[in-house]
């Protein structure tokens, strides 16, 4: 039987990550984490082209810094290849209308892949799972994935991770910090667009709930089978409809 943990556990995941990032914001929720002493996911872009993520002038310790956070705990993940999100291709999980790799050749995904990872390995990283840019991917990424060795990635909306496609899907339900009562909770935070009330409600939260914090590490041995049963099945469909309903409520009312 699927165990959900009880009380909740929540893994933290900063996403967006490249030497042109808001350097002020990324400074700040650095010493966030390490002031908490937890261990969090840090979504890398390999080779990053995304003019909007051009925010502070390029950081030349960007790289070390990224070794310093593995080291001390934190675990990489490839965000990507240069997050160019121009495809239009559907998502296995539709949030955004536009991607990086949904709709993209398999052949083309797996260079990506496999040139991302290269580039993380150059600057002395080891990225163990992947997070989508814009939650923008297919099954042919998750063939890349796997034939670049890849074996887990983060997203989706169930409770607990779950395997699908002989990948092991770590859910990513949150945007900011919330308290709940059972399963584990993915709160992604993106420095770029961070504001002075967001910082002060994570680290707050950080402070308050610091021991219910987990690793990635941990993640994949406690749920290494990753079954994938029923009542997370309709979980996942709830949660995606409900955000994609508050979505479209967002764009009507603008």
């Amino acid at each position: 039987m699927t165990h959900i943990p009880a009380p909740a556990q929540y893994l933290l995941r900063v996403d967006d990550l490249c030497p042109t990032m808001h350097a002020g914001h990324w400074e700040h929720l650095r010493d966030m984490i390490l002031e908490s002493g937890i261990h969090p996911v840090l979504s890398v872009i390999p080779d990053n082209r995304d003019p909007d993520l051009s925010v502070s002038a390029p950081d030349p310790h960007f790289w070390q810094q990224m070794r310093a956070m593995e080291a001390a705990g934190a675990t990489i993940a490839l965000h990507g290849y240069r997050h160019l999100c121009a495809q239009h291709g559907r998502s296995l999980v539709p949030l955004h209308r536009f991607s990086e790799f949904g709709g993209v050749a398999f052949e083309q995904q797996v260079q990506w892949i496999e040139a991302g990872l290269a580039i993380l390995g150059n600057h002395g990283l080891k990225p163990r799972l992947w997070v989508a840019p814009r939650h923008g991917f297919d099954r042919a990424t998750l063939r890349a994935l796997r034939q670049a060795g890849l074996a887990y990635l983060s997203d989706g909306f169930t409770r607990v991770p779950v395997r699908r496609s002989g990948v092991l899907w770590i859910p990513q339900q949150l945007w900011r910090p919330a308290e709940k009562a059972t399963g584990l909770w993915t709160i992604c935070i993106h420095p770029n667009t961070m504001t002075a009330t967001d910082a002060a409600e994570l680290q707050a939260f950080l402070r308050s709930q610091a021991v219910r914090f987990t690793s990635f590490e941990r993640v994949i041995e406690t749920f290494a089978e990753g079954v994938f049963p029923l009542w997370e099945r309709a979980q996942d469909a709830v949660l995606t409809a409900r955000f994609l309903l508050r979505a479209a409520l967002r764009r009507a009312t603008r």
